[in-house]
This record gives C-alpha cells, sequence and structure tokens, in this order.
C-alpha cells in the first residue's frame, strides 16, 4: 500500500472525486482566456500572458481573474494564447514599446487591503509606476483646487450671511 505524504502532491487520478473540480476549472480557465484574448485583440493590444492576466481579472465575474500558471498548465488555454500571442506576428505589424497614456481609476475605498495593492504595485514596471504617479499627483492637485474654491465660497457666503444679520439688527 502506497503512503503519500503531505508535501509530495498525489496524480489526479489518485483522486476520482475531484475530476469534477478540476475540470469546471479547466474550463473556467478556457473561457477566460478566451474572453481576454478576444477583448485584447478587438482593442488591438498585444496579446501577452501578463495582459490576460490582467484582462481576466477584470471580466471575471468573480473578480480573480487567472494566474500566468493557469495558462501555462492548461493546454487548451495555452494553445488558444500561442495562435494570438505578439511573438507570433511580424515585426512589421507590431506597434512601439511605449503606448500612449492610460486612464487610471483612482481608489475610493479607504479599507482597501493595502498587501495586495502594494504588491500589485511592485510587479508595475518603473515607467507604468512612473505614469501612474503623475496621474494621481495631478488628481491630488486638482482636488485641492476644488476644495480651495469651495473653502472661498463658503467663506463669501457665510460673510453675506453675517452682513445681512448685521444688516437687520439695526
Amino acid at each position: 500500500m502506497t503512503q503519500y505524504s503531505k508535501s509530495n502532491a498525489t496524480p489526479e487520478r489518485d483522486r476520482p472525486w475531484l475530476e469534477q473540480h478540476y475540470q469546471a476549472t479547466r474550463q473556467r480557465t478556457v473561457r477566460l482566456v478566451k474572453a481576454a484574448v478576444d477583448q485584447l485583440v478587438k482593442d488591438r493590444r498585444a496579446v501577452t500572458i501578463e495582459a490576460i492576466c490582467q484582462q481576466s481579472q477584470q471580466l471575471d465575474p468573480q473578480g480573480k481573474g487567472i494566474k500566468k500558471a493557469g495558462v501555462l498548465g492548461n493546454e487548451e488555454a495555452y494553445l488558444y494564447y500561442r495562435q494570438h500571442c505578439a511573438s507570433q506576428r511580424s515585426a512589421p505589424n507590431r506597434t512601439s514599446h511605449h503606448p500612449g497614456p492610460t486612464a487610471y481609476r483612482l481608489p475610493t475605498d479607504p479599507r482597501r487591503d493595502l498587501g495586495q495593492v502594494r504588491r500589485r504595485y511592485s510587479r508595475e514596471k518603473k515607467m507604468n509606476l512612473v505614469e501612474r504617479l503623475l496621474c494621481v499627483e495631478q488628481a491630488y492637485i486638482e482636488s485641492q483646487q476644488q476644495l480651495a474654491q469651495l473653502q472661498f465660497e463658503l467663506l463669501e457666503q457665510q460673510q453675506k450671511a453675517q452682513k445681512g444679520r448685521e444688516s437687520r439688527s439695526f
């Protein structure tokens, strides 16, 4: 009788009760890869594993997306990726290495998982982080200007109200 230690992974065939779960997971991966690749092609963006992972997170109803290992470990998903990947295209069809400006969505939840945000930023390229920082700084400056304008308007309203009370009291 063969005993497996917890540190050794057992093959799928040794766990037949999980086959249905594995099949559903593989199909989910294929579905998300196809949807992500199709969206990337439609948007005329490079089809890379990184781009597929990011796009799948946006398309996934659960918000989890898929990981690089999910694409590489799923034969059908990997084949679909290889059919559309950027390395298969000829060099003249490629666009420049520096994409145009990207509109970043600024976070709105103060209770967001900062550890997850930190990990996401640590995976970004330096130029992407620089662009994001510039966008955040610009948004901050604009919000500070709005705040100052609102404070001046409030002060004017308070002064008018004060003058109105003073003129009525005489």
